[in-house]
């Protein structure tokens, strides 16, 4: 794949739940009471919540493996990794979604979450 549409992709991808959540006013408020108390959801908002986590951490995996790959520029996967880093250490709500989710991703990748969510958690 050319480099320039790898960086395509991984920023097509990656603002997608951004914009979800300007777009919708709905989602965006279900995503931040999932964040700050995902037990306090309905299981409806809680199955939006989710597929709007999972969304998100698609993104961050497809970042995770492009920049393994060489094949996005460093500068955009730093960002993108703070950014997800950040999401996990402040947003109590990714910890129930990642223990209820994190089997759908695979080695490497899960581990390297697993390992943030472990920081959050030590802190």
């Amino acid at each position: 794949m050319l480099r320039s549409q790898a960086h395509y992709n991984a920023l097509s991808l990656a603002q997608r739940p951004m914009e979800m959540m300007i777009e919708n006013e709905s989602l965006a408020s279900i995503v931040n009471r999932g964040y700050a108390s995902p037990n306090a959801l309905s299981a409806d908002d809680w199955a939006r919540f989710g597929n709007y986590a999972f969304i998100s951490f698609n993104a961050w995996e497809y970042l995770y493996y492009q920049h393994r790959d060489r094949a996005i520029p460093k500068e955009l996967w730093v960002g993108a990794d703070s950014y997800f880093k950040g999401l996990v250490a402040e947003k109590p709500g990714l910890t129930r979604f990642w223990s209820e989710f994190h089997t759908s991703f695979d080695e490497p990748f899960r581990s390297y979450v697993t390992q943030e969510f472990a920081k959050r958690t030590a802190a």
